[in-house]
């Protein structure tokens, strides 16, 4: 089976100083060949763009995380990756789902593509804003193997609002601690009456609060209780939002 492959550095920071926007408004993304290397121990996933879905991101990101759940978090972590994955193998669906330059709707274009094709850096906050990587690693923190009917149930609520994994969870360094994020999502699934309305504002407040204690606890060292029980403490502030 073919191993998956990846831009080399130097190349990926080319596509990014020399960005050509015409490049994106095809069908294929005309690449140099001789700018890839190859992952010894990840196997190329055939056919993954035609199984993602543009209109439903939880799927797509299952797919995705399905397909590449063998990555180490410092292999999710590599831009090479991302940025191979979003302009060779996946680009089909790329262009489907983030399709404004196609169209001529984006303010602008350099800056959408960007924005949806590269990581501005290797940061939790960077990696959950792109258009693939993110939707991986949503899965990735949020998936519960305890589960045993269906290990999803929490990441369906994680992409419930667009912006709740991406800007909500994402700007913040708790987002990368999995518990942490478990602990959220499981308190929202028990207290889905809080939830029913201002989910965005409500999202938001959570994730602020556990950020300000952990600007004074090592909230790296506590498992999903400690979180779930945080927001217990504070759920009647939550409701008068």
């Amino acid at each position: 089976m073919p191993k998956q492959l990846i831009f080399k550095d130097k190349y990926v920071k080319k596509l990014k100083d020399e960005l050509n926007v015409d490049f994106y408004k095809g069908n294929e993304f005309i690449y140099d060949k001789k700018q890839i290397l190859m992952l010894p121990n990840i196997n190329h996933k055939e056919g993954l763009s035609e199984r993602l879905d543009a209109s439903d991101d939880c799927k797509s990101a299952i797919q995705i995380y399905e397909a590449f759940k063998e990555l180490e978090p410092i292999q999710a972590s590599d831009e090479r990756l991302w940025t191979y994955l979003s302009h060779v193998d996946l680009y089909p669906y790329m262009i489907k789902r983030w399709n404004d330059v196609q169209k001529g709707t984006a303010k602008d274009n350099q800056k959408f593509i960007l924005d949806h094709w590269f990581l501005s850096s290797s940061a939790q906050s960077s990696l959950m804003r792109h258009a693939i990587a993110g939707l991986w690693w949503s899965v990735y923190l949020s998936i519960d193997y305890s589960r045993k009917e269906n290990k999803y149930d929490l990441t369906k609520i994680l992409f419930r609002q667009l912006d709740f994994p991406t800007r909500t969870l994402g700007v913040y360094k708790l987002g990368r601690h999995k518990e942490a994020v478990i602990g959220i999502l499981e308190f929202i699934e028990d207290n889905e009456g809080l939830f029913k309305t201002k989910f965005e504002h409500k999202t938001r407040f959570v994730t602020k609060h556990l950020n300000v204690i952990g600007g004074v606890k090592p909230i790296s060292y506590y498992d999903r209780s400690f979180f779930k029980s945080e927001l217990q403490k504070v759920s009647d502030r939550i409701s008068m939002i």
